[in-house]
């Protein structure tokens, strides 16, 4: 075996990014979980109007990351043998993704104002 394709072979694949949610990940979920992720997100991106005006590459990279965040913690709590599925779902996501997004915009802030 030619030594290029060996190096190639051995390669690991990358790891899946873990700053958006994919496919795979909504299509698990309830459509009311699904329909209540998406009235929080369009809550949150509506009172951070003022973040999306200033630099919207950012804002949407960071609500990406936000929101995948938000997912993940809120599918461990559902995970809970005493948990309650989608409304435990559904409340533990609508309580961290504006905690999240909110410390992103305050760090954000926080870094600009120190250049």
């Amino acid at each position: 075996m030619p030594a290029k394709a060996r190096a190639t072979a051995a390669k690991p694949q990358p790891p899946e990014r873990e700053d958006i949610l994919n496919a795979q990940a909504i299509s698990t979920l309830s459509a009311g979980a699904v329909s209540a992720m998406s009235a929080v997100g369009a809550a949150v991106i509506k009172r951070s109007k003022t973040a999306l005006g200033k630099n919207p590459d950012w804002f949407w990279h960071m609500f990406a990351k936000c929101e995948a965040k938000a997912a993940r913690i809120a599918e461990q709590a559902a995970r809970d043998p005493n948990a309650w599925g989608d409304a435990t779902f559904i409340e533990t996501y609508a309580s961290q993704l504006p905690k999240l997004l909110t410390a992103a915009l305050e760090a954000h802030e926080k870094a600009l104002k120190a250049k």
